[in-house]
């Protein structure tokens, strides 16, 4: 019972959410296969595990394998996108699906283990853009990463969340071109960024989704070169996050007429239904007062010695003079 419950959750938080977990890179020590669909609660499992550490999920994912367990990942790099389902990868990766949208709060606990344990972390967060910004800067160190140049339909002026998310763009091959130089040096390396905005202002389906998502795939192929040239022992994972029902329509789409019912008439019932509705309904009423003067008699009952409640509640045997 418990099994279908678990199963059940996970058809729901899909319905809610899409996305993918890739690895883009991996050392020789661990390997993706299969092609079974991970919940995005155990992400942070996943990238914890990959490091060495043990995990204590419940997870049955199997997609990661230990092959030696001595030279496993010495640096985790994930760049997480939400408000969209994918990203345009080249070469050979291995993708899963990503079900639920919990993604988030499991980034969130790993760097908070991770702090616990005092290994070094950065988490740049910039769906908090002020936030992701001064973290960004105590990673990196404080000085101006310029922003992605504008595109054809991708316009800062025009549009506040364009400005924001080639800011974003613009830290992420910041992050590419200073990573071998931190300010602070991490093991694990977090980014978070979202097209949520620009899909709102133009449109999940626009144009301008579109070229936000190959200036996503740039900037991160960017990060991606820059990782494997400091060392070949680095997880580089990207993940995807969109839920589906937070998405706002564009424009609003008409129902499509029922050709079985045109004019939308009520359903109709047969003529037995009033017979049993009025069976089921005064049946019940006469049960619950029937078990309301039945409760009300054994409240009131005296309980006299020659009752049945004494002689059953009774310690003492009674004797006869």
């Amino acid at each position: 019972m418990l099994r279908n419950c678990v199963i059940f959750s996970l058809f729901i938080a899909a319905i809610h959410a899409a996305g993918e977990f890739t690895v883009l890179n991996r050392p020789k020590a661990i390997s993706f296969k299969g092609k079974d669909a991970l919940d995005s609660h155990y992400v942070g499992d996943v990238l914890y595990a990959a490091m060495g550490n043990a995990v204590v999920g419940d997870s049955n994912w199997n997609g990661m394998t230990i092959n030696d367990p001595f030279n496993l990942a010495k640096g985790v790099i994930l760049v997480h996108v939400s408000g969209i389902s994918h990203v345009t990868t080249a070469g050979d990766v291995k993708s899963y699906e990503l079900t639920g949208a919990h993604t988030d709060s499991s980034l969130n606990a790993l760097a908070a283990e991770l702090e616990a344990a005092n290994e070094p972390v950065c988490d740049i967060n910039f769906e908090q853009f002020d936030n992701g910004v001064q973290a960004w800067k105590s990673c990196f160190g404080d000085f101006e990463a310029p922003a992605a140049k504008p595109t054809k339909n991708l316009n800062p002026s025009l549009h506040s969340a364009d400005k924001q998310f080639l800011q974003e763009i613009g830290f992420i091959n910041g992050a590419a071109d200073h990573l071998a130089e931190m300010a602070k040096p991490a093991n694990v390396l977090l980014m978070r960024v979202s097209v949520d905005g620009v899909a709102k202002a133009h449109g999940e389906k626009s144009v301008a989704v579109d070229e936000a998502n190959k200036l996503l795939s740039a900037a991160i192929s960017r990060l991606l070169a820059a990782s494997q040239k400091s060392s070949d022992s680095v997880l580089f994972v990207q993940s995807t996050e969109k839920d589906v029902a937070a998405v706002s329509r564009a424009k609003r789409d008409a129902l499509a007429a029922d050709a079985s019912n045109p004019f939308n008439l009520a359903t109709y019932y047969n003529s037995d239904y009033p017979v049993i509705f009025n069976i089921i309904l005064w049946f019940m009423v006469v049960f619950g007062l029937s078990l309301l003067a039945i409760c009300y008699a054994i409240a009131a009952m005296d309980p006299g010695r020659d009752s049945i409640i004494y002689r059953m509640t009774s310690t003492r045997i009674k004797k006869d003079n």
